[in-house]
């Protein structure tokens, strides 16, 4: 069963700025961290554009060199790029501040190992024990001290040696939504061969280009200019750059986890039985994938450090998740948005098809994505009641439960980040989907109303 967390959701903390997530907290979680890396060390601290992000940014340095720790700024940058400057400069630990794909009112605090990969389960309970308790400061000679520096730079040289250039001049529309991916994807497309076409390119963080989060809701606009200019394809970011989704040339959008596999066919084709690790919350179209390439599916808890932790119990070649972040571990250990858009481009760049027939050569699945809303303080209590309600099913109970049916499955998991509950279902037609997940409403709806 899941298990709720008080400070860390799926991954790391989240909130309304100056509601949940407050300087106060952000000092705090800055301390604690300078605690946990034994009062010293170095830790690089990156921020997306929301309007809150240097508050919050200010208090962590606070915090930090108030346990002795140096920090080192690249400033406004996308997540991976973070995760790449954790590890290119050598820190101890990196911090970002984003809230990814949530609202503009909405900041996030995470944490990265000298990796570059997210706090695992029980270094996050580690920073909550220590807030619990207490700090103590280091004495007046021994605090930490801030420098800046540029991370952006590094992160594109790295990408230009590592992927040759296109050869196709594809025409791509790139949607970041005013957003920090706009430092970043635009200009390594153009670099690499493509023919750019930015929308709400303009950082601003009150994003009034469009919602974040990278939903086919969101990103009408974005389809209608993949189609009026001739474009090859759409790609749409979210706040931080962790995730992709793309627009075909017809103005249909790809979902998350059919991003991910078509990317996953291209990238690990010819590795011997590759191992692909996703969430219980993603498409049966990975398991095509998978038997295609001989190798095999590995499915987790939602979340990216969920995934981190299986890779390194286990390995993998591939991971991610189905809302269009992936993780490329001999490049990365951090979802990438910005290297799954160069690998999607490489891909159609190799079959010579165009971007909806690329998407036909994986066999079709019909979802329906909805949720419910559910105070946190409720989510066990439904989380149970759904137990019994399905316990003649076959159930997955990983994360929330997913239940399995001949035709297709059902998820219903309570979200991590935000006090709602998920229902996603997938099935071989629309009209079993549509059904699937009515039911997981119905049912959701009643065990939240029971009671509360």
């Amino acid at each position: 069963m899941t298990t709720m967390q008080r400070l860390f959701g799926t991954f790391g903390v989240r909130g309304v700025a100056n509601k949940e997530l407050t300087p106060n907290l952000a000092l705090e979680l800055g301390q604690a961290l300078a605690i946990n890396l034994g009062g010293g060390g170095r830790v690089a601290i990156g921020r997306d554009n929301r309007t809150s992000g240097e508050m919050l940014e200010q208090a962590l340095v606070a915090g930090l060199n108030a346990g002795g720790c140096d920090v080192l700024k690249p400033g406004l940058t996308p997540t991976p790029v973070l995760s790449f400057a954790t590890r290119h400069f050598s820190c101890d630990a990196g911090v970002m501040i984003t809230a990814s794909h949530n609202p503009a009112e909405y900041n996030g605090i995470k944490f990265w190992d000298n990796e570059g990969a997210g706090f695992q389960r029980d270094r996050e309970n580690q920073i909550e024990r220590i807030i619990s308790k207490g700090f103590k400061k280091v004495v007046w000679h021994k605090i930490g001290r801030v420098e800046e520096a540029d991370a952006l730079s590094p992160y594109m040289d790295a990408v230009l040696k590592r992927v040759p250039k296109f050869d196709r001049g594809l025409k791509v529309v790139v949607d970041c939504a005013n957003a920090v991916g706009n430092l970043v994807t635009p200009k390594l497309l153009a670099e690499l061969g493509c023919r750019v076409v930015s929308i709400n390119s303009q950082l601003d963080g009150t994003f009034p280009g469009r919602k974040l989060e990278t939903v086919p809701e969101n990103l009408g606009e974005l389809a209608k200019i993949v189609v009026g200019c001739k474009a090859d394809l759409g790609v749409a970011q979210d706040g931080d750059g962790d995730r992709t989704i793309i627009v075909d040339e017809r103005g249909e959008i790809i979902s998350g986890d059919r991003v991910f596999a078509l990317v996953t066919l291209h990238y690990l084709r010819g590795r011997n039985k590759p191992k692909i690790l996703t969430t219980v919350a993603t498409s049966a179209v990975l398991d095509d994938v998978a038997s295609k390439l001989g190798g095999e599916v590995v499915r987790t808890r939602v979340g990216e450090p969920e995934l981190i932790a299986e890779f390194r119990r286990g390995g993998g070649d591939i991971a991610g998740e189905e809302n269009g972040g992936v993780i490329f571990p001999d490049w990365l250990l951090c979802r990438d948005g910005i290297m799954t858009a160069i690998q999607f481009i490489e891909a159609l760049e190799k079959t010579n098809l165009k971007t909806s027939e690329l998407n036909l050569t994986l066999p079709t699945y019909f979802q329906v994505k909805l949720r419910v809303k559910c105070p946190n303080e409720m989510k066990q209590k439904v989380l149970n009641r759904l137990a019994k309600k399905f316990s003649g099913y076959q159930i997955d109970h990983k994360d929330g439960l997913r239940i399995n049916f001949e035709d297709g499955w059902l998820l219903l998991r309570p979200s991590g980040t935000e006090p709602i509950f998920r229902c996603f279902a997938e099935a071989t037609t629309g009209e079993r989907a549509r059904e699937l997940a009515a039911l997981g409403i119905k049912e959701l709806k009643t065990a939240t109303r029971r009671g509360s």
